[in-house]
């Protein structure tokens, strides 16, 4: 076996977890921020939709 062989593909999987672990840092730290806004913007959109549907269907009447 070369010696040179095995630490390149030791290398490719450290760095590969690497970049999953920092993937998944980002995500979670993103998900603990956006978390709070959820229902604000599910809020938003039902009252859009309700006042579009009010709004647009008496108009249209």
């Amino acid at each position: 076996m070369h010696p040179g062989k095995f630490s390149k593909a030791l290398t490719a999987v450290f760095g590969a977890l690497l970049l999953v672990l920092l993937v998944a840092g980002v995500a979670r730290a993103a998900y603990e921020l956006l978390a709070p806004l959820v229902p604000i913007l599910i809020t938003a959109v039902a009252l859009g939709v309700i006042y579009w549907f009010i709004f647009r269907g008496i108009r249209r009447r």
